[in-house]
């Protein structure tokens, strides 16, 4: 990858002056999500292992407690009236990811246990996963998979001499990963609290902080070939990468909180403010060119190329939406069926509430909806996010954030 020119040396006054135009706003921002980050955070964020001594420092996790044989209830596919979507529960422990990817003419869905790490693979029209690594990381916090499943970023909190910071390593996982295979771990900067891969899986994008905010840094998955893109005045941000030359940064969200929206060019380091607004959470289509926004709770599609936002007209955040790989235009989005505006966002986050959801899609276009599923069929309350879909469009999975367990969904 070339060099790339680290802009607080030589951005232009423009583009200073959009950078500070929004310090105040992300400082703000910054201040109402340390709030929730230190005191306010769920189940779903990092959490401490539960045994010490555990993870490794670098080179091989190596074998360190064999798997049990019991890989708990399979679920087939259920259907609501014999049409339409149908609905199949993939585990029935909690997950730290997963991912939904296609391999050779087949479809195939890659998770990590949340309790355990390891990790498992099942193929959409089976009904029978396969471990594919029983090496145990207890309570690892995330797992974020390559867009083609051969590779896995697993982060977990470690406490060392009083001091407790996130630990972060990359290790691939090929396409013939099998049971007993050992995962080789090339260990990434400490405290990387914002991190995605590149839509072709090849390069890594993270924040690592700095004494003025962080640095926003392009590198090898594995950590090599780093290159410095932009200092930020702010230690973090949520992340979306979902075209090779616009990296999507938005401030974190929080009830009445002015947030502010950008894209940051991954080759040339170039910053364009592309929206901002109160309570703001956001997810970009697979072009750039569309941005569903989420401003406390009210959903709308901003089209970049016009300057022109309309409302959805229905209530959720962007953690629970996905946009469509195969048709860029269409998005797909878990709505609370009776959760106000005022009450979503901030008590979703906390953990105070749970939603019980429908899916709609969305068409960024003409911005028509349709609902597709009320997840009747499911066995219990569903409070869908981290969502990802096929390539072909045909299948989403998900978490259900009331116990994080995935599941499949058929269109």
């Amino acid at each position: 990858m070339k060099a790339v020119i680290v802009l607080h040396k030589s951005m232009s006054n423009r583009t200073k002056k959009i950078i500070w135009g929004i310090v105040i706003v992300l400082l703000l921002a910054a201040a109402a999500f340390a709030v929730w980050w230190f005191f306010f955070r769920t189940t779903t964020s990092i959490t401490p292992p539960t045994t010490s001594g555990t993870f490794p420092e670098s080179g091989k996790l190596g074998d360190i407690e064999a798997p049990s044989d019991d890989d708990g209830e399979e679920f087939g596919f259920g259907t609501e009236t014999g049409e339409g979507p149908s609905l199949r529960q993939l585990t029935t422990e909690p997950v730290a990811g997963a991912v939904i990817f296609s391999r050779g003419g087949e479809t195939v869905v890659r998770w990590a246990e949340r309790g355990t790490g390891h990790f498992f693979e099942e193929s959409v029209t089976a009904n029978s996963p396969t471990r594919i690594s029983n090496q145990t990381i207890p309570e690892i916090g995330d797992v974020i998979w390559r867009p083609d499943g051969n590779g896995v970023i697993v982060r977990y909190e470690k406490n060392s001499a009083g001091t407790s910071y996130i630990e972060s390593f990359y290790a691939p996982v090929n396409a013939s990963a099998k049971e007993g295979d050992t995962l080789r771990a090339s260990f990434l900067p400490r405290n990387i609290k914002t991190i995605a891969f590149s839509p072709t899986g090849n390069t890594i994008f993270y924040l690592s902080e700095n004494s003025a905010g962080s640095t926003a840094t392009l590198a090898a998955p594995d950590g090599t070939k780093k290159s410095s893109l932009i200092e930020l005045p702010i230690k973090d941000l949520s992340v979306n990468w979902p075209v090779n030359d616009s990296v999507f940064l938005t401030t974190r969200a929080a009830a009445g909180i002015g947030g502010v929206v950008f894209s940051l060019g991954s080759q040339n380091g170039l910053f364009d403010a592309v929206g901002q607004g109160f309570g703001l959470t956001t997810i970009a289509n697979r072009t750039g060119s569309l941005i569903l926004k989420s401003k406390n709770g009210a959903l709308s599609v901003a089209r970049r190329s016009e300057g022109t936002e309309t409302s959805v007209g229905l209530t959720t955040i962007a953690d629970k939406c996905v946009w469509g790989k195969k048709d860029k235009t269409e998005a797909y989005c878990a709505v609370p069926q009776s959760s106000s505006q005022e009450d979503l966002l901030d008590n979703w986050y906390q953990g105070t509430i749970t939603t019980r959801d429908s899916l709609w899609s969305i068409n960024g276009e003409d911005v028509e909806t349709n609902l597709l599923t009320s997840f009747n069929d499911a066995r219990e309350n569903i409070d869908a996010f981290n969502l990802d879909i096929s390539a072909d469009d045909k299948y989403i999975i998900f978490q259900n954030k009331d116990d994080l367990t995935l599941w499949l969904l058929r269109l």
